[in-house]
């Protein structure tokens, strides 16, 4: 049987130019569906290799069959074409599990096994047949299903992190999600038209791919909407809101020069009592407190950044500045937690919490900054008899590798 080549509409976000590893977020439960369909998408391209290379017709009359197409549809297409991949190219099937790998273990964990089945299937077999009705011809592959999780994620969070390599030049990165994806989604806004136009022809479903996307980023905006889903702090709806409270304190600490509800944050004087703060470091300081009681640690620590490129020692009320650095820590923002902590150990010697400050300090500065004898500095001044075993033997742990470091650099 000759084989009718489909289309490869793989998933065009999988540039191979840059390879995700995952994201900063955490799953809470095994992503069971996710394993499955890696383990069945892999089995099935090995069956259909197998088949072509061996020529056996029923394998190639199955990859016909199964795959979408206006010409000879069957109600089957929708489903079977999202486990078909081009068997002209690993690259398309590689490329497809790659992303569902990055993107699809904390969606899973958000909407359950069953809800993110529901929505990578449905969500890919709309896809595909838009695919198809728009340009004619065949399809194949997941890049459908795998838009319709990228455009989940951004909903559920718009401010995800996604980690990984570029191979040109090759470097290990770490970008926003939203970026990265849409990125892609103008280049495959632009190769849509000039396909259509007919000034192109590269064979790619871009269609597919903003199709799924806006899917998937629609049906998981309305199940949050209608409280089919339950709202986080991490959703699209929750940045929305933010970034107008966001726009509502700035107005009006700017309006209101200096008054917050609970009174301003204090001044630095000189020693004639002159205030020595700036207007926008007092802005900033009035903000970030207004902001912590709305228990917006993220907007907290993007505005203490803020705050730091104008005074690099700048040191808020002692639970803020720890909440402050807590937040940068976990954005992954090393060089600001770090400066957040020193200056939270600067300034409150004898809080209770300033033990703890300083082992998160020796950790970013040695397991994040590559600065050993930073980190030894301040292990130096750490008190190990104020810490429990496990904190003590992590600071033991980390003085072992600063000195090993250190070593090593001074033999260098």
């Amino acid at each position: 049987m000759r084989l009718r080549r489909a289309s490869r509409r793989g998933f065009r976000y999988a540039s191979p130019m840059f390879i995700p590893l995952g994201t900063n977020l955490g799953s809470k439960r095994r992503p069971t569906v996710v394993y499955a369909m890696l383990a069945l998408n892999s089995a099935i391209y090995a069956l259909t290799i197998a088949g072509f290379r061996g020529g056996n017709d029923a394998l190639v009359a199955l990859y016909e069959n199964g795959a979408i197409s206006l010409r000879g549809f069957e109600w089957w297409q929708p489903v079977t074409y999202q486990f078909l991949h081009d068997p002209f190219s690993i690259l398309h099937v590689l490329s497809n599990m790659v992303f569902l790998w990055a993107f699809g273990g904390v969606v899973e964990s958000r909407l359950g096994h069953l809800g993110f089945l529901a929505l990578y299937l449905v969500g890919g077999a709309l896809a595909g047949l838009l695919q198809v009705g728009i340009t004619g011809g065949s399809a194949v592959g997941a890049s459908g299903s795998v838009s319709v999780v990228a455009g989940a994620f951004l909903a559920l969070y718009p401010r995800g992190i996604v980690h990984g390599f570029w191979l040109l030049p090759p470097m290990r990165v770490a970008m926003p999600a939203v970026w990265l994806l849409g990125l892609y989604a103008a280049i495959d806004l632009v190769n849509t038209f000039t396909d259509l136009l007919g000034a192109t022809r590269t064979g790619v479903g871009t269609i597919a791919h903003l199709g799924g996307l806006a899917f998937g980023l629609a049906t998981c905006v309305a199940l949050l909407g209608f409280g089919l889903l339950a709202r986080t702090d991490f959703d699209l709806f929750f940045m929305m809101k933010q970034w107008k409270r966001r726009r509502d304190l700035r107005a009006a600490t700017a309006v209101a020069g200096v008054g917050v509800a609970d009174g301003p944050v204090a001044a630095r004087v000189r020693a004639d009592g002159a205030d020595t703060m700036s207007p926008k470091e007092r802005t900033l300081r009035n903000t970030i407190a207004a902001a912590h009681r709305e228990r917006d640690g993220i907007l907290c620590a993007s505005l203490y950044r803020e705050l730091l490129a104008l005074n690099p020692s700048a040191t808020l009320p002692a639970q803020i500045q720890l909440d402050v650095a807590n937040q940068l820590a976990s954005e992954g923002r090393a060089a600001e937690a770090r400066a957040a902590y020193a200056n939270f150990v600067a300034r409150f010697r004898t809080d209770p919490a300033v033990h703890d400050a300083r082992l998160m300090l020796a950790v970013l500065s040695l397991r994040r900054l590559g600065d050993a004898r930073g980190a030894l500095a301040v292990l130096g001044e750490l008190d190990r008899n104020r810490l429990d075993g496990d904190k003590a033997a992590l600071a033991a742990e980390l003085e072992r590798e600063a000195q090993a470091q250190a070593r090593a650099g001074a033999a260098s």
